[in-house]
């Protein structure tokens, strides 16, 4: 609603309240509108087979004739619609990236097996969870992982392990629903999501532990190779990114103890 409402005194201000001019951006935007309109029912004639498809086409021209005609004659009203376009996105992305860091994970649901594999660690000992971007899928490439993993951060052979995996789903939501799933791929147990973005539901899976299990957990990851400032981008816009000191930060901002805090590892 403010930015709306700045948008409209910003108009009105720089336009020095001039009817004319902001009457060509209503009938730019009016036409624009009437000739997508047309131009979709174009398609869906076409696809049906309809016999009036070529009468709709003919209509759709005379739109978008008319469209182009108006723009190149009142050219104020692109230049109102493009403003409030790059007000709308740029608000957007300012939105989008001051909550980034917020954990964005309404509820977790783990199948049976999922819970599982939880129990028994937990029985076991220390709750150890190692993220992995999945490639093969097979035992080699978790055989391969708990050993580098082992080495680089130094955790103990006798220390059970949960290989955590998360695929991006649809970034355009900003919060949702985590199901996990559990999988065993000869003797490796790992748990599979899906979710909007890769830090925030790590964030939110580990204090989810934290709370059900009483235990502190630990997480593991090994370093990105890349620009920050790509990562960093790639994480507001896509979800995913340099993971292991994004998940620090929600974890950080989500539970202000350091003592009740999920620890965060990094090795390699």
């Amino acid at each position: 609603m403010l930015v709306f409402t700045g948008i409209c005194f910003a108009v009105t201000w720089i336009f020095e309240a001039n009817v004319d001019a902001q009457g060509g951006a209503y009938a730019t935007g009016v036409l624009v509108l009437m000739s997508s309109a047309a131009i979709a029912v174009s398609l869906s004639a076409r696809r049906r087979k309809s016999k009036w498809t070529l009468a709709f086409w003919l209509i759709s021209a005379v739109f978008v004739y008319t469209t182009v005609a108006n723009i190149i004659e009142r050219p104020d009203g692109i230049k109102i619609a493009s403003m409030f376009i790059f007000a709308i996105i740029a608000a957007s992305f300012i939105s989008r990236a001051m909550r980034s860091t917020e954990i964005r994970i309404d509820k977790i649901e783990l199948d049976e097996a999922a819970q599982a594999f939880i129990d028994e660690i937990n029985d076991e000992g220390q709750i150890r969870i190692v993220t992995n971007r999945r490639e093969t899928g097979d035992m080699t490439e978790y055989r391969f992982k708990e050993h580098e993993k082992r080495v680089d951060n130094h955790i103990p052979s006798s220390d059970p392990i949960l290989f955590y995996e998360i695929e991006t789903g649809d970034a355009s939501e900003f919060k949702g629903k985590l199901f996990i799933r559990g999988i065993d791929v000869d003797g490796y147990r790992i748990l599979r999501t899906q979710a909007p973005a890769v830090p925030n539901a790590i964030a939110g899976f580990l204090l989810h532990l934290r709370d059900t299990t009483g235990k502190i957990p630990h997480v593991y990851f090994g370093w990105s190779e890349g620009n920050p400032l790509m990562y960093l981008a790639r994480y507001i816009l896509f979800g995913e990114g340099d993971t292991a000191p994004v998940t620090r930060e929600i974890l950080r901002q989500a539970e202000s103890d350091p003592e009740m805090r999920p620890n965060v590892h990094v090795g390699g």
